[in-house]
């Protein structure tokens, strides 16, 4: 048995490949129900993420004491790829991306050895390095709100913290579940400024005081009574009165109450934040799923808990304000429909061709056979059900039942031929076999180097390259082993009968006779008088050749290109100016090159009259080339092939197409420096918009100190999309005074967050400042973008300490105590410093500071008592100068550089790849000054890794293409005009693509490369056929002609089956069609043309390719090898032996 009569030893031993398929069904229907649903893919992305929080310190001391040395630190381990930093009010953010292929966990280890290196070179006052490892896809899956009538903020705060969140942690595939909103429980000592500075107490001695008297501690072990006992050391306060009864030493040996110098309640932080929704106060929390757990199983197992919850616990109330999986569970509830119905249609397609029931249940039955057990596969590869293997199982519904059309209209010409359907199966599956295992091979050569492309696009791709690999070998093993096995078992033959004939077929035949005529380029060689020249003529004949060659592309560009630059006026579609410019290029190309080829005649004698019958000679074979139709048929092909790269060239094009979501998010920027209440405000004008929107559900408002985010819920039955609804608001947004606001963009991989990110990098922060406003101000004049800014540029206002040093020196106070001090009493000392009060279930920490009105009082900031070396005290305003100033919000750092971005909006109606071609036009980007450069990054950067790997990985698949060809044929011409075929492919895609205003995105992209694969089918099927045939001895013209006649209606079968099956997904009516719709849309539209090309073109460019090769052949044989026809007649089988000298 071997791979050509695999269906023969399936059809006589069909016990085998039955127990085969059935194990293989059961395992994928096994497989199918555990395997989980989620939007996007795992993706292990190696990236290690570094914070470290110093409150109360300014983004200037942030970046020169924390980032600039965690960056030195981490810059040196091995295999980091890129730095990021941002240093803000309080906060040091690193992120750290290596390079793909590195053990994450391996990775986060060496960062954290590296930051305990610089540990102890960091500033006292920080709170502990947080180090962990970045997840791609670990976003929230849902945010719910809480609300209940009879419990304080305070108290909803910790039942979310320690019921709601440890309940919905026992969930199976649970990662976190994160409170925001609401307040935390603490004991607050607010101290009274005057009482202060007459006793001389600082906050820091309070603080230093409870945090050694308020401490239930260890005190050692005794033996009493002969038993070993524990020794514990009680000093925790029972309340909060109990605690304001503590007694504070100072420094002349007296002592007083804590309740003399502060007040002291059992209450709650400060807020930095607040939840709304509806105008009401809300505590809100956020739900993240596991790697490798299931979106759905987590979130309906959640909602389950909650009910539990709310059943247990009378008055409380979980809101649903913004979730991922009901957009996940619509997509996979809409791409399984798609599927289905794509299939049926194609089976309709089989029986409106063959008009047998018993053949349409057999191809049937290919495609459950054929899908089902590919999720066993998808199972052991650790794949889940996410938009990309999704999309994969929709791209191959229809060509999951080609291989058995194929193969069973084949079995059905050969009983109509008068075979039994058993015999008929044998021999049909026996001579077709080897195509349609090449053709499924084509495919597979397609999308494997998609499947195993490199980096952050690989790690994506992987689950749709590999799942359509593994979905067509399946399809091709149903084809070879079942599809002949069922049909040898269960067809009915009824004796000899037409097979594929008809008006259209007629039509076809003539037309392919047409194609094939060379009748008048023969007459026109017979008048001609063979000639031969010098060698040195025959080089000058190829230089003249040449020139020709050089004038008609020469003239056709230039004057294509001009015809196409000078009537946009008068008509703006750029396709119908493209066409005119062709049309011109190529008339006015062909009448220069004919001119200059009727001069060289006219004067070819020059070089002597054998020169110039030899020129005679070969322009007469090369006029009569013009009156071969093979010819024009190749003409046809190569114009087929410009329009391609003009559809290309003028269709817009995107990174990937923008999905319609029921959420949408808003960022606000307010001024640095306003309050909580001011802020507040704002974000409760933007949340009163959206509530006057008819497309809006409900809207969760997050409010902190300086910014805000509205996360907006839109209802289902609305009339605009996502994007629509943003694009018509954003200009509604620029309205409200006081604040930057902006939809957060879909696509926003990073940056701004908007819809255009610009990073600008450089040494010199004035410079790079100077050029990113630049930018911005020749970024206003384009009308594709909106409210263009400098991410960040806004300076915040700061108090500015400076001490006097001499006498600061004398009085022996340091900088140091200053700082500690002056934050312990403006902000309360770091929660690892301040001091705890424990209760039974948890430890609260005690908060000293000064009241917020005194916070507020520039007088009161200047008296703070501060300590000196004698043990008293002396206002501030004695030791340090105490002025107003101003400094960088934050300050964001690339590779140990400055970096800066420029973000902008997206006007309607506008792409992203349009726009950014625009920007990247302007003057300022095109000549940036010296220190300043422009680096893709996010998805600008994975959009340029991608564009790389997918031309890498659409060569290495022509490449396998064309490897699989030439082992199928075992020659190397035939399978050149199959590589040429590819090039028709896309055209019909590209004309549809245009045609419906759709762009250029990734899903159009995977549709060509499934055109690929499917235009080399139809044409493996007609060569492979003539081939064979003349292998028997048939005549070429004859052979090409019976190819025609035969596989003509296989290959119009499937590509109407392949387009009957992608029509659900073009159409996508449930679900988002964002990714389907435009893949859907190529295929149709290149099915359909290329096909039509590839039935009339391929058989003139193989009956062309044939003749070169049967010419050419024997002349390189001849003059390159040493090997002559019959060398081997020692080594066939039955030879003789040749004996040994």
């Amino acid at each position: 048995m071997n791979l050509r009569n695999i269906s023969a030893w399936s059809t006589r031993n069909p016990v085998a490949p039955l127990v085969l398929f059935a194990a293989l069904l059961f395992a994928g229907l096994l497989s199918f129900n555990r395997m989980d649903v989620v939007n996007n893919p795992d993706v292990e992305f190696p990236a290690v993420s570094v914070r470290i929080s110093q409150p109360g310190a300014a983004p200037t001391e942030i970046e020169s004491q924390i980032t600039q040395r965690v960056e030195a630190a981490v810059r040196s381990i091995s295999g980091v790829k890129n730095i990021s930093s941002t240093a803000s009010e309080g906060s040091s953010s690193t992120f750290v991306e290596f390079e793909i292929g590195a053990d994450v966990n391996n990775s986060v280890n060496e960062v954290k050895n590296a930051v305990d290196q610089v540990r102890g070179s960091l500033p006292e006052g920080i709170l502990e390095p947080q180090v962990s490892k970045v997840d791609a896809v670990g976003g929230p899956i849902a945010f719910f709100a809480v609300k209940a009538d009879d419990m304080t903020v305070e108290q909803l705060s910790w039942f979310v913290d320690d019921t709601v969140a440890k309940r919905l942690l026992s969930v199976d595939g649970m990662a976190e579940v994160d409170r925001f909103g609401g307040v935390d429980r603490e004991i607050r000592v607010i101290l009274r400024p005057d009482r202060m500075q007459a006793l001389g107490v600082t906050a820091s001695q309070i603080n230093n005081v409870l945090r050694q008297v308020n401490i239930n501690a260890a005190g050692g072990r005794a033996e009493v009574g002969g038993t070993r006992q524990s020794v514990r050391v009680l000093g925790n306060a029972d309340d909060a009165y109990a605690l304001s009864q503590t007694q504070i030493s100072l420094g002349n040996g007296q002592t007083i109450k804590l309740s003399d110098v502060a007040e002291v309640t059992d209450s709650f932080g400060e807020r930095s934040s607040i939840s709304k929704v509806k105008g009401v106060e809300v505590v809100n929390f956020s739900m993240t799923r596991a790697r490798g757990a299931s979106d759905v199983t987590v979130y309906d197992e959640a909602i389950v808990v909650m009910d539990k919850i709310s059943a247990e616990v009378p008055g409380i109330e979980f809101i649903p304000l913004f979730n991922s999986v009901i957009y996940t569970k619509s997509q996979y509830k809409s791409s399984m429909l798609a599927m289905i119905e794509g299939a049926i249609l194609a089976v309709v397609v089989v029986f409106i061709f063959l008009r047998d029931w018993r053949a349409t249940v057999i191809s049937a039955i290919a495609i459950p056979l054929s899908a089902i057990p590919t999720f066993w596969f998808m199972d052991l590869l650790g794949f889940n059900l996410n938009f990309l293997s999704l999309l994969a199982l929709g791209l191959v519904a229809g060509v999951l039942v080609d291989d058995a059309i194929v193969e069973i209209e084949n079995i059905v010409r050969h009983m109509r031929m008068g075979k039994s359907a058993y015999q008929a199966s044998i021999d049909a599956a026996d001579e077709i076999g080897l195509a349609v295992v090449a053709t499924s091979f084509c495919i597979v050569a397609v999308f494997l180097p998609v499947g195993l492309m490199p980096g952050i696009s690989g790690q994506f791709f992987k689950n749709f390259g590999i799942t359509v690999v593994v979905s067509v070998l399946m399809s091709l093993a149903v084809a070879r082993m079942i599809t002949p096995m069922i049909a040898a078992y269960f067809l009915k033959s009824h004796g000899q009968a037409e097979h594929g004939e008809g008006v259209w077929m007629d039509r076809y035949m003539r037309l392919l006779e047409w194609v094939l005529d060379r009748s008048q380029a023969d007459r026109i060689r017979q008048t001609l008088v063979p000639a031969k020249a010098a060698w040195w003529q025959y080089l000058v004949g190829f230089l003249l050749f040449t020139v020709i060659v050089a004038v008609f592309v020469g003239i056709a560009f230039a004057l294509g290109m001009f015809v196409y630059g000078l009537i946009p006026t008068l008509i703006p579609s750029d396709f119908l100016r493209a066409i005119l410019g062709l049309i011109a290029g190529i008339a006015a190309g062909t009448a220069g090159a004919t001119l200059l080829a009727y001069m060289i005649r006219q004067s070819s004698g020059i070089l002597g009259s054998r020169f110039a019958d030899w020129y005679a000679y070969r322009a007469g074979r090369f006029r009569a080339r013009g009156h071969d139709h093979r010819m024009w048929m190749m003409a046809t092909g190569v114009v087929a092939f410009g329009l391609t790269v003009i559809l290309f060239a003028i269709t817009p094009s995107e990174f990937q197409p923008t999905t319609n979501q029921d959420n949408s998010r808003i960022q606000i920027e307010v001024v640095p420096g306003t309050t909580l209440e001011q802020t507040e405000k704002i974000a409760d004008q933007v949340s009163d918009l959206m509530y006057a929107q008819p497309e809006v559900d409900r809207a969760l408002t997050r409010v902190r100190e300086t910014n805000a985010t509205v996360f907006v819920s839109l209802k289902e039955d609305r009339k605009k999309t996502s994007m629509e609804f943003e694009r018509s608001l954003s200009p509604e947004l620029q309205k409200i005074p006081d604040a930057r606001i902006s939809f957060q963009s879909q696509n926003g991989g990073g940056g701004t967050g908007r819809d255009i990110s610009i990073m600008l990098t450089g040494s010199d922060p004035n410079l790079l400042d100077a050029t990113a406003a630049q930018l911005v101000e020749q970024m206003k004049d384009l009308k594709l973008v909106r409210a263009p800014r400098i991410a960040a540029d806004l300076s915040r206002p700061e108090i500015i300490i400076t001490p006097h040093m001499d006498l600061a020196s004398q009085l022996g106070v340091t900088t140091a105590a200053l700082s500690q001090t002056i934050r312990i009493a403006t902000l309360g000392e770091i929660d690892q410093n301040a001091a705890k009060f424990s209760l039974s279930d948890r430890q609260i920490p005690i908060r000293v500071m000064l009241p917020l009105a005194s916070r507020a009082d520039l007088t009161t900031i200047e008296n703070l008592p501060i300590p000196i070396a004698t043990g008293g005290t002396v206002p501030l305003s004695r030791v340090a100068s105490v002025s107003f100033g101003s400094g960088p919000t934050s300050i964001q750092r690339y590779n140990q550089n400055r970096r800066t971005f420029v973000g902008a909006d997206l006007a309607p109606e506008v792409i992203k790849g349009e726009a950014m071609a625009a920007i990247f036009e302007l003057p300022i980007m095109k000549n940036l000054p010296t220190g300043v450069s422009n680096e893709a990054f996010g998805e600008d950067e994975w959009q340029q890794e991608l564009a790389v790997n997918f031309v890498i990985a659409l060569i290495a698949g022509i490449l396998l293409v064309f490897a699989t060809l030439v082992l199928l044929y075992k020659r190397l011409m035939s399978p050149l005009v199959n590589m040429g075929s590819l090039a028709l492919a896309p055209l019909g895609g590209m004309l549809l693509v245009w045609a419906t205003g759709t762009s250029v995105s990734m899903p159009v992209l995977i549709g060509v490369l499934m055109l690929l694969g499917i235009v080399s089918k139809n044409s493996i099927l007609l060569i492979d056929f003539a081939i064979e045939e003349m292998q028997k001895g048939v005549p070429k013209f004859e052979a090409i002609m019976d190819a025609g006649h035969k596989r003509a209606q296989p290959i119009v079968m499937t590509t109407v089956a392949m387009t009957a099956g992608m029509v659900p997904t073009a159409i996508s009516l449930t679900g988002d069609g964002a990714w389907r719709a435009p893949m859907g849309i190529v295929v149709i539209g290149g099915l359909i043309v290329s096909t039509l090309l590839t039935l009339v073109i391929v058989p003139a460019g193989f009956s062309l390719a044939d003749g070169f090769e049967r010419r050419a052949g024997p002349w390189l044989r001849n003059r390159m090898l040493t090997y002559k026809p019959g060398d081997d007649r020692h080594d066939r089988p039955g030879g003789e032996v040749q004996p040994a000298e």
